[in-house]
């Protein structure tokens, strides 16, 4: 048990943090087998600032973080709501 008392759970095989974390990818998934986002991917790495020496020769480490998901959004198609021709009075 971690310290947010989560539980971990396995979808698919793969083995995700919470079971909030597990819903959400059950969720994408559906999202990308019906083409609204395309893709995915679990867990990427993102660096946010890489390492580097500063003038008192210091050796600074890279910041990364660690995100659960990434996946890019599809344009929509069309009108959501239905109305074929919406009219202002």
């Amino acid at each position: 048990m971690n310290k947010y008392r989560n539980k971990k759970i396995i979808i698919d095989g793969i083995k995700f943090d919470s079971i909030a974390e597990g819903r959400r990818y059950k969720e994408l998934k559906l999202l990308q087998q019906g083409n609204y986002i395309t893709d995915l991917k679990l867990q990427p790495k993102f660096e946010l600032q890489p390492k580097y020496t500063n003038n008192k020769n210091e050796h600074i480490r890279a910041i990364t973080y660690k995100a659960d998901f990434s996946y890019i959004e599809t344009p929509s198609r069309g009108r959501q709501n239905g109305c074929r021709r919406c009219k202002r009075a």
